[in-house]
This record gives structure tokens, C-alpha cells and sequence, in this order.
């Protein structure tokens, strides 16, 4: 065992520059947030004024997406820098999995063995844990509880209609817990450069927090995301897509109705719109508070600041709600980078993905990137938003894969079927061209992106519910 450390140390060591003054490095994490934010205008009623303005202030990337849409995988990818077709960490859960071990050190120890000092907090790996590696850590604090008789997330996730306002203080909220115990980490002052992997828990299940972030969003101007005008929406959809869309991995909900049927039956929709949104406007401020604690250095180092989310978020949009499938609407993230040298303003509408946050901040901190990595740095991209780059890949079980160009998103189920979205004139994707005529040399271009060697796990198809379709 001892021999394997030591050889790790070397292995990480060996990827130190010669440069001496390194910046502070600071990386937030917010959990299932979709692209509901100002910036992004996924929706027109969000309201993100802290996450928007850090927008401002550096490089919006407009076509980020996560690697896996659920929360585990795609940390452990984005931690370890990973695909999950490599390691078979494709959901949640792990029973019956075939997964292998992640080999490659996580980017706290990364920064930790490189002379770092690193600080972790809130939900940074599944489970609301914040790793085990690190200087200070700080594992997701408790939310007080629903009010008496509603929907307690902890005994049913299966169902999605959990938003309530709660009659409490934001100071009773975990996020504010965790960006106060952010706040007086940064303000700590040590010889070492620092990296903070920072994890804020809203706007995940349960939508609940203090009334007055409901107040903002009354019921009655609440806008739903946008239908097809003609036809439905699942006319040309493969009957895998629509499995998984209400099957898989959630069971029914009440009175044998998918999700779908269930929040139209019992006018939940749009007090679920009005909890998300009150949710992300939660988080936001208590983003806002660590943000404005970064404003000045303690360590009079220059500060490198990366904000992501984990995966996006259905409300609604293809009869789908919560996360777990491969739609633009499950992968999209909001990804923002701020620095110095990073002109403030700039946009970059190349694809980019939690795979590439590992190796973007180890080459912003000045160490040659490391071959173990899999994605690709984003720094050239800061300087020339223009110039190019690979597409992204998203994987949700073994033959379950998106591949996300700049234009295109092309998705490839296990039994064979697929989906093809031009976004350029379908942003919605609502016209699956990959059963219509004169697209075949799209999607063989398209197809040859998706890795041949994907780690083996349980199929999803057997693990469908009986759904309504």
C-alpha cells in the first residue's frame, strides 16, 4: 500500500511547472440546475442576478453539458476526469453494476499533492458528501423539514410533486450553511494557494425553501416551457425514448398514472415551475453571498472561478420531469469561467462538458495537463472563443449515448433506435430527423463518435416499469 501512495505522488508530481505563484483556485458545483437562468434564457421569468452577473464578468460557455445525467455519475466523471463509458459509473445506484474502480486521483488530491491547500464543501461527490480528501471538508448540512403532512422527499422520491414553501429563515437552510462555512474559508490565510470545490444542494428535490423566493413567482404568471403548435411532441419519438422518459429509473406515482399524467391530473405543474424557480432564486442568493466574499484576496493571489452545474432538469418539456434521460433539456448546464486576462462579457457556443473541468483547471493553475485525463482544456477557448473543439459525449447505461455538436444532437438507444435534432432551426427538439429522408450521412458522421469500447453494465431496457404511453 505504501509503495501504491508513493507511486501516485510521483505519478501527480511530475505534472508541476516551473512556475512558483500559483492562483487561488475556486470551483462551485449547484445540483440540477438546467439552463432556468438568465443568462442562458432557458426561461424568461428566471431569476439568477448573481449567477448572471458572474456571467458578465468572464466567459459564458453557451453549449455545456454534463457527461451523464444523473448526479453520481456525473460527478464522479467530472472529478475524476473519466467518461463513464470507461468505468461503467453510469447511474445512481451500483447494485448489480460491473464498474470499476476510478484508478485516477480525484482533482482534490490532484491540487492537494501539488502544494494546495484544499478546501471542500456541501455536495460535491453523491450522497451530499464533500469527498474525503482535503484540508477542510464540509459534508451537505441537514434542511429542516416539510410542513407537517406534505410530500417528505426523503420517504418517496418517486414522486416529483414536492415543492412547499417553507415558514423558516434562510439561515436555517444547508446552502446558507454551506456558503458561510465558504465564506470564512476563503478568508483564511495561508502561504499554500487555495482550491475550493464549493457544492450548493438547490435547486435538487425537494423545491422547497423559505416562502418568500415562492412569493417571487405568484401561480398565476407562470409560464410553462413551450409546446409543439401542431401534434405531440412524441408522434416521431423511438419507444425506448418514451420508456425511459416515464419508466426508467422512477416508479409510477399515484393511481397507476406516469408522471406525466399525474401532474395534469392534479394541477401540479405549475406550482412545480413556481418551486423550481423559487429554488434556483434560493440558490442564487446564497451564491451571491460566497461571490461577494471573493471579491477581495486575502491571499493576494490572482483567482481563477469556475461555476457548473451537475446536469440539467425536466419540467415538463417531452412529458418528462426530474433527470435521467438524453435530451438537451437533462444535459445542458450552465458553465461560467471568470479570471484574470478572461474578458468580461464573452460568450463561446463551441460544446464544452464536466469532463473538461478537471484538465481546464490544472492547466489555469500553470501544471501541464495529465494524459490520464480524458477531456480537453477549455484555456485556448478564453482567449478565441471561436476556435473549435470535440464534440461532447453523454452516456446513460451501457448503449445509451448523445453526442452534442455545436448544431447537432444525435442520441443512439440500446435497441438500436435513434434521434437526430438540427438546433439550429429546432432548439426544442421537437422534429426527430433521424427517421425522415436525407439525413443518413448526418447521423454516420455523427454515429462514428460513439465509442465502441463502452464499459459493460446492466441494460436499461429490462429495467423498464410497465408505463402508459
Amino acid at each position: 500500500m505504501l509503495i501504491k501512495i508513493l507511486l501516485i505522488f510521483v505519478s501527480i508530481s511530475i505534472y508541476v511547472s516551473s512556475k512558483e505563484e500559483r492562483p487561488d483556485i475556486v470551483l462551485i458545483v449547484v445540483d440540477d440546475l438546467n439552463d432556468w437562468v438568465g443568462c442562458l434564457e432557458g426561461h424568461p421569468d428566471a431569476h439568477s442576478p448573481n449567477i448572471d452577473s458572474l456571467a458578465e464578468s468572464g466567459m459564458l460557455f453557451t453549449k455545456a453539458y454534463c457527461n451523464a445525467p444523473q448526479c453520481r455519475p456525473s460527478r464522479l466523471s467530472m472529478i475524476h476526469g473519466v467518461y463513464p463509458f470507461k468505468t461503467g459509473a453510469y447511474f445512481n445506484y451500483t447494485k448489480g453494476t460491473m464498474e470499476k474502480k476510478m484508478e485516477n486521483p480525484s482533482i482534490q488530491q490532484f491540487f492537494f499533492e501539488n502544494g494546495y491547500r484544499v478546501v471542500s464543501g456541501g455536495k460535491i461527490y453523491h450522497k451530499g458528501l464533500a469527498g474525503d480528501f482535503g484540508d477542510a471538508l464540509l459534508n451537505k448540512p441537514r434542511d429542516p423539514l416539510p410542513p407537517e403532512g406534505k410530500f417528505d422527499f426523503n420517504r418517496d422520491k418517486s414522486n416529483p410533486d414536492d415543492g412547499y414553501p417553507l415558514d423558516v429563515e434562510d439561515h436555517e437552510m444547508s446552502d446558507y450553511k454551506v456558503a458561510q462555512w465558504a465564506i470564512k474559508q476563503w478568508n483564511t490565510v495561508t502561504d499554500k494557494p487555495l482550491f475550493m470545490s464549493i457544492g450548493f444542494y438547490r435547486p435538487h428535490s425537494p423545491l422547497q425553501v423559505p416562502k418568500p423566493y415562492f412569493d417571487e413567482f405568484p401561480l398565476s404568471s407562470i409560464r410553462r416551457p413551450a409546446e409543439p403548435s401542431e401534434g405531440d411532441d412524441w408522434d416521431d419519438l423511438p419507444i425506448f425514448a418514451k420508456n425511459m422518459a416515464l419508466g426508467f429509473p422512477y416508479r409510477k406515482t399515484i393511481g397507476g398514472l406516469n408522471r406525466h399524467e399525474y401532474m395534469i391530473k392534479y394541477n401540479r405543474w405549475d406550482p412545480t415551475i413556481q418551486a423550481y424557480h423559487a429554488c434556483v432564486s434560493f440558490v442564487d442568493r446564497q451564491i451571491g453571498r460566497f461571490l461577494k466574499s471573493l471579491k477581495k484576496n486575502p491571499r493576494t493571489r490572482d483567482t481563477y472561478i469556475m461555476f457548473v452545474s451537475d446536469h440539467g432538469w425536466h419540467l415538463g418539456e417531452k412529458k418528462k420531469w426530474r433527470k435521467a434521460a438524453l435530451w438537451e433539456q437533462t444535459t445542458r448546464i450552465p458553465f461560467i469561467v471568470t479570471g484574470p486576462s478572461i474578458k468580461p462579457g464573452l460568450s463561446c457556443r463551441q460544446p464544452v462538458s464536466l469532463i473538461d473541468v478537471y484538465p481546464s483547471l490544472v492547466d489555469l493553475a500553470g501544471f501541464r495537463v495529465p494524459s490520464w485525463l480524458d477531456g480537453e482544456s477549455i484555456k485556448p477557448q478564453l482567449t478565441d472563443p471561436s476556435l473549435s473543439r470535440t464534440p461532447v459525449i453523454c452516456s446513460y447505461g451501457d448503449g445509451n449515448t448523445a453526442i452534442r455538436t455545436e448544431r447537432w444532437r444525435y442520441i443512439r438507444y440500446e435497441d438500436g433506435s435513434e434521434e437526430l435534432y438540427d438546433h439550429d432551426t429546432d432548439p426544442n427538439e421537437w422534429n426527430n430527423l433521424a427517421i425522415k429522408a436525407g439525413f443518413q450521412k448526418i447521423k454516420d458522421d455523427l454515429k462514428v463518435m460513439i465509442p465502441t469500447n463502452q464499459h459493460p453494465g446492466p441494460k436499461v431496457q429490462p429495467m423498464f416499469d410497465k408505463v402508459q404511453l
